[in-house]
């Protein structure tokens, strides 16, 4: 599931004695195009909230809504909270920021907060919280380094603070041939479900650190790069 931040709400409508979002602009969960979903008034209702479908202009496939309805709902809080159903959520950076090692806790913060205002349509605000993540990211790997640098001489110096070929040089050791991940993979020694889970995370990250990575990267760039050209 994933939250629908109210600065997504185009419109409303009132249900009972809450306001419900009738227009909401949001990923599809389908496709991934950023489009307008108009929710419709069929819904099913429960003690706790309102379930109900909307198609996505682009794809045509439908994509499930939730709302929450809360007991007691006043007109400072009239609003209910809408969630859709995303399957690829949880795999959202996120959500995985605070299970990783060595992350700035600082850094946490400034991005939640620039997804926040970038969902609210803050233009500025999310200007200055990107620009919170980047020094974040600088400061933590440059340390004194990045003090009075502007963020492009910072952003050159980082590749000789940072050894870049470490996690791949990592692999080495558990693919040595004497190893029991190698065996597993000639098939030599069997491998359970778990182990075969953790390869797939392997295989995954991977291609995301070699491939798509670098690949959003350039692309990203010169995307930027056209648009201010």
């Amino acid at each position: 599931m994933r939250r629908i931040n109210p600065g997504s709400v185009n419109s409303y409508i009132r249900y009972g004695n809450v306001k419900i979002p009738k227009s909401i602009q949001s990923e599809c969960p389908q496709c991934r195009n950023i489009t307008e979903f108009m929710i419709n008034a069929n819904f099913q209702s429960s003690k706790n909230g309102l379930l109900t479908e909307s198609s996505c202009p682009t794809c045509k496939k439908s994509t499930v809504f939730i709302i929450m309805t809360k007991d007691g709902q006043d007109e400072q809080n009239e609003h209910a909270d809408t969630y859709i159903y995303d399957i690829q959520a949880s795999k959202h950076l996120i959500n995985h920021l605070e299970s990783l090692p060595n992350i700035p806790k600082d850094l946490i913060r400034a991005y939640r907060s620039a997804i926040n205002v970038f969902e609210s349509r803050e233009n500025s605000a999310t200007a200055v919280m990107s620009k919170r993540v980047i020094e974040s990211i600088l400061k933590h790997f440059l340390k004194e380094k990045s003090k009075g640098q502007p963020l492009s001489q910072q952003l050159e110096i980082l590749p000789n603070q940072v050894d870049l070929a470490k996690p791949i040089q990592s692999l080495s050791h558990l693919l040595a041939t004497d190893g029991s991940l190698h065996r597993m993979l000639e098939l030599e020694n069997e491998m359970d479900y778990e182990t075969t889970a953790l390869l797939m995370d392997l295989l995954e990250s991977l291609i995301e650190y070699l491939f798509v990575l670098p690949g959003k990267i350039e692309l990203t760039h010169n995307k930027i790069a056209k648009k201010f050209h």
